[in-house]
């Protein structure tokens, strides 16, 4: 069932927050933009962490971990398939072994994927800490969270993730806009409305939609629909997820 979610914005008023997500409407330029906040790509903790394994390890001692446990992941992968499909062609045999088989395989699929996992971030980390200007390791860190921005335009409907970079050491500074896949469609306005009262000045027959739907097709199906109040200038957005 669709749950409608209501962003209003009292007369004169064109910047809202609702659940981490800053809507700001331009009524000029017939624009909405949506952005949000994320949370920094790697923790105090994770990088000292990787710090100290790297300079316990060494990088290369790190890279070639992380291609043993992805081999030995698929392999564990590979026998667990082994163990169900065990049955189907030779039947009659040990269940208790065939069920040892499926556990152990599945404690070690656990186990390796953890450690690649471990070893992957670690590698991840150690070459965005690299700084290209000055050529060291670790110094390269971000100095603001990556921020997500959504801008919708009566003709496009855009998104894009901005990630800010720079080196402690030497100061050098990447600031990255990176555009970001996106489903989307519109749907026409509905220019009929049976709760066309505003609630800010109390006149009927005011509230209009004023643009047509946005329709985002990922993950969670939403739409986003745009009105306002043709006396006072009320606006409200109405998202609608189902």
């Amino acid at each position: 069932m669709a749950k409608d979610e209501r962003i209003r914005f009292p007369s004169g008023s064109y910047q809202a927050l609702h659940k981490g997500i800053c809507y700001r409407i331009d009524p000029e330029n017939n624009t909405v933009e949506m952005t949000q906040q994320l949370k920094l790509k790697y923790s105090p903790e994770s990088k000292e962490e990787v710090i100290n394994l790297v300079n316990k390890l060494g990088a290369e001692k790190i890279q070639k971990r992380l291609g043993l446990f992805s081999k030995l992941l698929v392999i564990s992968i590979l026998l667990f398939l082994f163990f169900t499909l065990f049955p189907t062609y030779f039947p009659g045999k040990s269940d208790n072994l065939v069920n040892a088989g499926r556990f152990l395989t599945v404690v070690s699929e656990i186990a390796f994927l953890y450690m690649f996992g471990f070893y992957k971030v670690s590698m991840n980390y150690y070459r965005d800490s690299y700084c290209e200007k000055c050529g060291k390791y670790f110094v390269f860190e971000e100095f603001q969270a990556p921020l997500i921005k959504e801008e919708s335009k009566t003709d496009a409907y855009i998104k894009t993730l901005t990630k800010h970079w720079r080196c402690k050491k030497c100061g050098y500074e990447d600031i990255k806009v990176e555009p970001q896949p996106i489903g989307h469609h519109y749907e026409e306005k509905q220019h009929n409305l049976k709760e066309d009262t505003c609630e800010e000045c109390g006149k009927e027959h005011a509230i209009e939609e004023y643009r047509n739907v946005d329709v985002l097709n990922y993950a969670a199906r939403k739409k986003i629909r745009y009105f306002k109040c043709r006396h006072c200038g009320y606006h409200e957005i109405r998202l609608i997820k189902s």
